[in-house]
């Protein structure tokens, strides 16, 4: 059960006073009990010693230092270390006057008794310096101990989210593939066999034609478009081209295929380029994929949307991710994109993955995307991928 930051606070504020008190408790009777029977029964001239009065005094010394920290002892970590000390310091000075007046105050000592009641008070502030000491030690614990199951609480909702954005992510993709597998290629290949049909009847009864060498012609080119447009198309929507190549020659391939009316730049540094090296990849294919689908979403966006003239790919290397920005001249918009969009879901995908994604656009002024793509391998410690080849 997850508490709320009061109930936290609260159970943390026990924590600490019930570890404090019940250490100086124990000295408290500890204390009393003890030096009643040295003076009572070692030492020959002893009186008496009020046992009583002894616990009454030291279980006020014991109160005013778990009421001190009662107070605002459990907001003192958060305030810094030397804030931390001077308040424990004063408060176990403070405990350890109120048993020294309580001690002349129950007639244990007389006020005249001036280096019994120092020695005392030192010893009382010692004990609840040390109380103090084993309960903050208590509070921490329990703190660090919540922080790490409310982490793993963390990481096992990522997980799940990670899970259902990729079960999206593939019925997304199934649908796109099926809506293209059953709407444009099974229309085109429906024309196609019903002109064959004709053709072949005309073939049966001898009556071909010239025009008949046509509609074959046209028949063939048909067919060749259904296979470079709707097939190639349809199968880059599942894995691009030139991704088991790497990322660099991937998004290379992906920019050929933009209309030469529009202006396309790739700037590449150097460090992407050894990270990227066919002979000694250090991207995985997920990071290669991730990278290339920011790309396509930015560009099918400035094409279909912004109606750019001009396109900007630049890859660089920051800390342990890729950086894949992208920049046109399109028309930018105002809105930022819904959660439906293609872009959303991209930003949902690379925030699992624990990069980010950014978008500016300002209207009739382009748009930017920049995204970070983290790099397993460039994490201390972690040993490059293997080869894909």
């Amino acid at each position: 059960m997850r508490l709320g930051p009061r109930d936290a606070d609260h159970a943390d504020r026990w924590a600490l006073l019930f570890a404090t008190g019940s250490v100086m408790s124990v000295f408290a009777v500890g204390a009393a009990v003890q030096t009643a029977y040295i003076y009572n029964n070692q030492v020959a001239d002893g009186d008496g010693v009020p046992v009583l009065a002894r616990i009454a005094a030291n279980s006020g010394a014991v109160l005013a230092m778990t009421a001190l920290l009662g107070w605002r002892g459990a907001e003192l970590p958060a305030r810094g270390t030397w804030r931390l000390i001077v308040g424990v310091i004063g408060a176990g000075l403070l405990a350890g006057l109120t048993r020294a007046v309580l001690q002349v105050t129950f007639g244990v000592y007389e006020p005249s008794h001036v280096t019994a009641l120092a020695t005392d008070m030192a010893s009382a502030s010692v004990v609840a310096w040390i109380a103090a000491a084993i309960g903050y030690t208590t509070m921490r614990s329990r703190r660090r101990l919540r922080a790490q199951m409310e982490h793993a609480a963390r990481g096992q909702v990522q997980i799940e989210l990670a899970l259902s954005a990729l079960q999206h992510e593939e019925v997304r993709v199934r649908r796109e593939v099926a809506e293209g597998l059953h709407g444009t290629v099974q229309q085109r290949l429906v024309l196609v066999v019903a002109r064959l049909d004709r053709l072949a009847a005309r073939l049966e009864r001898g009556t071909v034609d010239e025009a008949d060498l046509e509609l074959l012609a046209e028949l063939r080119a048909e067919i060749e478009t259904v296979r470079e447009a709707d097939v190639r198309s349809t199968s880059r929507m599942l894995y691009p081209d030139q991704l088991e190549v790497g990322m660099v020659p991937a998004i290379r391939s992906l920019l050929g295929r933009i209309p030469t009316s529009v202006n396309t730049r790739l700037g590449v540094e150097p460090e992407i380029r050894a990270l990227d090296d066919p002979a000694a990849s250090r991207l995985s294919q997920g990071e290669r994929l991730l990278a290339v689908r920011v790309v396509e979403e930015a560009v099918s966006n400035a094409l279909r949307h912004g109606h750019a003239e001009v396109i900007d790919v630049r890859l660089s290397q920051e800390g342990e991710a890729v950086v894949v920005s992208i920049w046109d001249d399109g028309v930018g918009f105002g809105d930022r994109p819904g959660p439906a969009s293609g872009t959303a879901r991209l930003a949902d995908r690379l925030r699992l993955a624990g990069g980010e994604l950014r978008l500016s656009s300002v209207p009739g002024d382009g748009t930017q995307v920049i995204a970070r793509v983290p790099v397993e391998s460039l994490r201390v410690g972690v040993p490059p991928a293997p080869s894909a080849g």
